[in-house]
This record gives C-alpha cells, sequence and structure tokens, in this order.
C-alpha cells in the first residue's frame, strides 16, 4: 500500500518546450485503477513520462487514487494537485497536466542534474521489470513492495552514492526473488546517473512517430536537423529453438513503440560490453535510424561494425553521430547481428534439421534481414530503398564481402564500400565448420543440440573462447566459396570502393595485394581504392602511423573514437611496435596509458587540419552513395581501380590521386 503525505509541497507544472509534443489530448475515464469517488469532478487524462511509467502510484484531492496503467496514464481534474509515489517512497508532485516527468514533480529542480531528479531517472529506469525501455518502464506490485520496505534507505535529496548504495540492496533482493523478466542471465545493474539523464533527454525531446511495417514507431530529434530511431527490431530475439536457426519476422505490436533507448548489444566476452551503448545478451537483432528531418527519397548507408566475427557492436555513438553521413544527405542505419558463436557455428544436427544439409553463417542472414527490412520501411524514414549503400570496417569490411558473394543479399543493395575487409582466410568448407560446432558441444558438455540450446549465453560464450567461427560454405548462404562466387560472377556486381590504411593489419593487407588485383577485372561494376594515412598532428609527430580502424574517427566525425581505439589496443609506436605510451598529461595521477580519457585525446592533437579531412572524407563516401562514384567535383576526381595500373585515392591532410596502391605494402 501506498501512503501519501499530505505536507507535501505544490508546485505548477512548469515543462519545457521539448515536453510539449509529448502532450496527449486525451479526456474520458481514467484507464488506470483510479477512484471516482466524486462523479461531478471533471476528469482528465495526463501520462507520467521518463519513457511511459507503469505502475506509479498516484492521488489527487478531487480524483482519487490509483495506479498509472501500461500507458502511463493518471486520472486528474482541472487545477488539482497530484501527488506520486512508489509504494511509500514519495516522488513528488505538480498541478495535473497532460504530461508530467519526474522534473516537473520535484520541487524547485531547475534540470535533471538535481540529484533529486538525477536519483529518481536511476530509481525508475533501474526497476524497469524487463529492462527495455522502449516499451516503457513496468513497476509491477512486487517491485513496489520492495521500494516500500526500504523507502527510509531511498530518500530522493541524498548523495548520489548513498543513494545508489540503497537502490542497490533493492535490486539485488528483487533479482534474487525473480522480479525482473530481461533475457540477460546476469544480475541486473544500477542505471548510471549519466545514461539516465540522456535518455530523459531522449524521451522528453522533440518526437517523430513513423509508420513500418511491425507498427508505429515513435523517434526523437537528435539534434536541431536530424531525427533518430534507437532499437528498432528487425527480427524476433533468437532465444530458446530459435538459437542457431535463420532469423524470424518480429512480431507486430499494438499501439506506438518508442525508439529512444539502446537496444542490448549481441552476447559476447561481457568485458567488451564497455565499449557500445545498451547491455549484451541474445536480444540483440536491433538497428538504429539515423535521417535528416527533410528527408525524401535519399540515398540510405546502411553500416555493419568491426570486431571480426565475435565482438563490437553499432551501439556507439559514433557510429550513430547525427553530425556524420546523415548531415551529407543521406539515410544512415547502424545494424547489431548474432556474433560468434550465436552468429557462425554450424554443426551436423544443426545440419540434419536445417532442410538445406548446411548450417552457420545466421550472423549474414542476419544482415540480410537487416537489409529486407530497409526495403520495405526505409522510404518511411526518407530513405530509397532502390539506392542502398552497404558499408563496414574490419569484420564488417569482410561481411560487405561475403553480402557481395551471397546469392541471398541480390537485389539489397546497390553499392558497396569494405573498408580493412578481407577475404583471408577463405570461406570454411561445411565439414570445417561442423567440426569448430562439434568442438563446441564437447567444450559445453552437452549431450545434443538441444541440451547445447539450454545453456546459458555466458556458458556458450566462455565454451567458445578459443574457437574462431566464420562464414562458411552452408549451401543456402553460400553455395560456394566467397572466392569462387566472385570468380564465377555470380556475385552481386555492384559499384564498389575498398579502403586500407597505412598500417593496417596483415589480412586486409593481403587482401590488396592479393585479392583484389584478380576481383576488379571479373566486375562490370566500377571498383574505387582508397589509402588513409592522416593522423592527428600528436600522433603524427610521434611516428604513429594510420592504424587499423583508423579512418573511423574521421568519418565518422568523432574525434573522441580515439581513446576507444587507443584502449582496444590499435594504436601502435613504430619504435617498439607496441601501445603508445601516453603519460598523465592533465595532472590528476592517471596516465593515458593506464586509461585516462583525456589523456589519450590530448595526446592526439585533433585541429583544424582534422576537419577538412572529416569533411572531405564525409563527402567522398557520401558521393559514392548517392551516385556509385566518390569524385568530388572541383577537388578530386577519383581513377577507376585496374589490376595493372592500381590507381588510388591517398586521404592524408590532402587527397591526391596515385598509381601502385599494393607497392605501398610491398615490404
Amino acid at each position: 500500500m501506498n501512503v501519501f503525505s499530505t505536507q507535501v509541497s505544490v508546485r505548477s507544472a512548469l515543462l519545457t518546450a521539448s515536453l510539449l509534443p509529448l502532450a496527449v489530448a486525451l479526456t474520458a475515464c481514467n484507464s488506470g485503477s483510479g477512484s471516482d469517488d466524486d462523479e461531478e469532478v471533471s476528469s482528465r487524462t495526463g501520462i507520467f513520462v521518463d519513457s511511459a511509467v507503469a505502475g506509479l502510484d498516484y492521488e489527487g484531492d478531487d480524483s482519487g487514487s490509483g495506479t498509472t496503467n501500461a500507458n502511463g496514464e493518471f486520472t486528474y481534474a482541472s487545477g488539482e494537485t497530484i501527488r506520486f509515489a512508489l509504494g511509500e517512497l514519495q516522488l513528488g508532485s505538480a498541478a495535473g497536466a497532460e504530461t508530467l516527468t519526474p522534473l516537473s514533480i520535484v520541487e524547485g529542480a531547475a534540470g535533471v542534474t538535481d540529484q533529486r531528479v538525477s536519483n529518481m531517472l536511476v530509481l525508475l529506469q533501474t526497476l524497469d521489470a524487463d529492462g527495455n525501455l522502449n516499451n516503457g518502464i513496468q513497476l509491477t506490485e512486487a517491485i513496489r513492495d520492495e521500494v516500500s520496505l526500504n523507502a527510509g534507505s531511498l530518500m530522493l535529496d541524498q548523495a548520489p552514492a548513498d543513494f545508489r548504495a540503497g537502490l542497490t540492496t533493492v535490486v539485488a533482493t528483487l533479482e534474487a526473488g525473480g522480479a525482473f523478466s530481461d533475457t540477460d542471465p546476469r544480475a541486473r545493474t544500477l542505471v548510471s546517473s549519466a545514461d539516465a539523464q540522456e535518455h530523459f533527454a531522449r524521451s522528453t525531446s522533440e518526437r517523430l512517430v513513423v509508420s513500418t511495417t511491425g507498427g508505429d514507431l515513435r523517434g526523437f530529434a537528435a539534434d536541431e536537423a536530424t531525427w533518430q530511431f534507437l532499437g528498432v527490431p528487425y527480427a524476433k530475439p533468437p532465444l530458446g529453438d530459435l538459437r542457431w536457426r535463420a532469423p524470424e519476422l518480429p512480431e507486430p505490436w499494438q499501439g506506438v513503440r518508442d525508439a529512444v533507448a539502446w537496444s542490448d548489444q549481441a552476447a559476447q566476452n561481457p568485458g567488451l560490453e564497455r565499449f557500445g551503448e545498451g547491455g549484451m545478451s541474445e536480444d540483440s537483432l536491433y538497428l538504429n535510424v539515423t535521417a535528416p528531418k527533410d528527408a525524401e527519397q535519399l540515398p540510405v548507408m546502411v553500416w555493419f561494425h568491426g570486431g571480426g566475427f565475435t565482438s563490437l557492436t553499432s551501439n556507439t555513438l559514433p557510429f550513430n553521430n547525427p553530425k556524420a553521413v546523415a548531415s551529407k544527405g543521406v539515410v544512415q542505419v547502424a545494424v547489431n547481428q548474432r556474433l560468434g558463436p550465436f552468429g557462425y557455428i554450424a554443426h551436423p544436427e544443426l545440419s540434419a534439421e536445417s532442410g538445406y544439409n548446411g548450417s552457420g553463417n545466421y550472423g549474414q542472414m542476419d544482415l540480410i534481414m537487416a537489409l529486407q527490412w530497409v526495403q520495405d520501411n526505409i522510404e518511411a524514414f526518407g530513405g530509397d530503398p532502390d539506392n542502398v549503400t552497404i558499408f563496414g570496417e574490419s569484420g564488417g569490411g569482410r561481411k560487405v564481402l561475403s553480402l557481395m558473394a551471397s546469392p541471398k543479399a541480390a537485389g539489397l543493395f546497390h553499392r558497396a564500400i569494405s573498408q580493412s575487409g578481407t577475404l583471408y582466410p577463405d570461406t570454411r568448407s561445411l565439414e570445417s565448420a561442423e567440426a569448430i560446432g562439434s568442438d563446441l558441444q564437447d567444450n559445453l558438455n552437452a549431450s545434443s543440440l538441444a541440451d547445447m540450446r539450454e545453456k546459458s549465453w555466458l556458458q556458450v560464450v566462455s565454451a567458445a573462447a578459443a574457437l574462431v567461427p566464420y562464414t562458411n560454405v552452408d549451401n543456402n548462404y553460400l553455395p560456394t566459396t566467397e572466392r569462387v562466387s566472385f570468380e564465377s560472377g555470380v556475385d552481386n556486381d555492384v559499384p564498389f570502393m575498398f579502403v586500407i590504411n597505412t598500417n593496417d593489419t596483415i589480412d586486409p593487407i593481403n587482401t590488396v595485394k592479393d585479392v583484389f588485383p584478380w576481383m576488379a577485372p571479373l566486375k562490370d561494376a566500377p571498383t574505387y581504392a582508397t589509402l588513409f594515412s592522416q593522423q592527428p598532428s600528436g600522433w603524427k609527430a610521434r611516428g604513429v602511423q594510420a592504424y587499423h580502424g583508423a579512418e573511423l574517427a574521421y568519418m565518422f566525425n568523432m574525434p573522441t573514437s580515439v581513446i576507444t581505439h587507443y584502449l582496444l589496443g590499435l594504436v601502435i609506436d613504430p619504435a617498439t611496435g607496441t601501445s603508445l605510451v601516453i603519460g598523465d598529461l592533465n595532472g590528476n595521477g592517471v596516465s593515458g596509458s593506464a586509461g585516462d580519457p583525456a589523456d589519450i585525446y590530448a595526446s592526439a592533437g585533433f585541429d583544424e587540419t582534422d576537419e577538412v579531412v572529416i569533411d572531405r572524407m564525409l563527402t567522398i563516401w557520401t558521393n559514392f552513395a548517392k551516385t556509385g562514384n566518390p569524385s568530388i567535383a572541383g577537388e578530386i576526381e577519383y581513377p577507376e581501380y585496374d589490376a595493372q595500373a592500381q590507381q588510388y585515392v591517398e586521404l592524408s591532410d590532402v587527397a591526391e590521386v596515385k598509381t601502385g596502391i599494393a607497392d605501398e605494402f610491398a615490404d
């Protein structure tokens, strides 16, 4: 039972302009469980938003008490003060209005950094029963009861550290009691204050609803010129019996689904979760859309992240930066897909049940499902389904090459960019891939495929730690090896650009030296080549060359992403062949080598030259997406690559046409 204090102060609900688009003009009977003691009171309906919050207790002197319904709705009378609580934990009050938020019910709060507001945001988002903020925040009776028992240690005006300590106890008890229904078997962790505030900003920004084949989606204004939609489902969660099967269409939903929260990253080594946004689980078949507000029949660029076939995510701020390719007049889609043992394991029993005498490549099938979603839906976001460019880096670059080789991807894209992609090693045979799946079964100590499907994703990741799954000839997605597909002319022949960095890793380098020279003459569509050699001035002065992934900081217009590159061990000192040593440049007692992000970024030394390079790269990439030719009129005319001259454009602080790209790696 909730207990309201009759002494709670009242303040007017002064909502910012960004909240106005959320206001729901509803006048009807209360759709929650409120009292109707006074039938003479004119009843109105409002909504409580940090995502819509279901299960909040509320009370008004005239309209009575109730609980916000599944849509976050509450009933109020004109001019009436409404008090909100979570069980016996009082949250605040405000004059009834069409939209109320944690900010509007805290007296005197100037913004979300007020610790009372911030603590409330952390509370509500952390306690969401299913952990999916895109379908609202659901606070069950069990959650309300446990909060009531601990209300004395959950005072909103506590210092954040003290509040989090009390909330940690509540979460642990609820976890032990099975109160949370999310698909991650790990214990629920508290949402950080920064993440909670960012989610609130997205939820209360300007909003836009679009209709898709699955239902209506409500995105948000990522900036003054761009709409964004996060966590859009393109396939069913591949859980239980759907593990190690081709993706299936998602279940349609009723009403409007929010698209303001990051989905989970694909299941992988949990230590890598910190490099992306959102949680981590097998329920990861979601994509993000970033589109100019005035988009209409714009080219579409679909991004596949790197990390080999086993790791990382498209859920990062750089990969979804509204100031990147979308700022140049394209609609961008960033895709998450199954990885490692979930995306690329074959197995004799899987081959037997598949119906095509093969298995594996489920991650690639996910990408095809995402591209089919683009064909069916991207027009609603202002994109042109007849002008789709796929692009990816490292493992994402190989996924691009693989899709070019697969007959299943025919007609789903019209141009392709492979950045540090490779066809080394060649596509695995089915027998070899099945052997890896059998090794996984042994490592899991599983008696059967059914037993393997019962294991948690953490157990599967651990058992697969020493295994390296990737594409195989599965008699379905790939009837032949990727190389044979190109050699036999059954590939998806579209305009193609490959990109390599001056200090790239060995497999992409060997692909430039040994693969593209035989591939290009087999294509009718043009091929273009780019060598990226730019480095920011600080690292350039220390001899650092453009490392594997270096171009990403530029082409996604986010120089701070070099911090992640450094932490992943990509920034190499040529004098030692090991990670560049960075000292304590800001005197805070933690060096860059020890992980201080400010020192890492400061050491790079980005300046105005890099801004020019960023703009040039964005123009080259998006010109290619628009026309199939990356040239910039009046600045750089890209030559077509051929096997003999191997013409290319080098991107340093300037753009220069050169010949003999393989010769750059002769040593």
